[in-house]
């Protein structure tokens, strides 16, 4: 492989796999470490097609990385449940429209985090690493049916309890 073809996988793939490795519950520097090893075994063990296969290649990898780190410093991360779906602000908003969707994205977070954890998985690599249902499938080793079913049960519930009426403080 070549420096340039290299630098163009790494420039495609690492913000998304940090963005992964974060919402995996990783701080800032074990998600790098796991990048960074990932990008290694990509060097090392790059996947003879690419193409198609490497995003979920390097999902499954970091992925595995990430497990790795966890039971080399054999403690327990906590589960990060920040996820950056805000859209950018739009300049010619208010700001009470800025304030609103601002509102609006913390709340979004806090339903993703209360999501079961296969669930919030594969919420954040379908809308933060802009995986398809066969690159989700190929990472997390589960059928690309039972994908889509789940992803479909989490937007539900996600859509549900968004539009839900606020419930009263006791």
């Amino acid at each position: 492989m070549s420096a340039a073809e290299f630098q163009t996988v790494l420039e495609r793939y690492e913000r998304p796999l940090l963005a992964y490795a974060r919402h995996q519950g990783a701080d800032q520097e074990t998600a790098r470490d796991a990048v960074q090893e990932t990008f290694l075994r990509f060097i090392r063990d790059a996947p003879e097609g690419k193409g198609e296969s490497l995003a979920p290649w390097l999902f499954t990898v970091c992925r595995r990385c990430l497990i790795d780190i966890r039971r080399k410093n054999s403690r327990l991360i906590p589960m990060d449940t920040t996820l950056t779906l805000a859209a950018a602000p739009d300049e010619s908003a208010g700001p009470d429209t800025a304030l609103v969707r601002k509102d609006d994205a913390g709340r979004l977070r806090g339903l993703i985090g209360s999501l079961p954890e296969r669930e919030r998985e594969l919420v954040r690599l379908k809308f933060e690493g802009g995986l398809s249902y066969k690159d989700i499938a190929a990472a997390t080793g589960l059928s690309v049916s039972n994908v889509g079913y789940l992803l479909h049960h989490a937007v539900q519930t996600l859509r549900g309890q968004f539009h839900a009426p606020a419930q009263p403080l006791s």
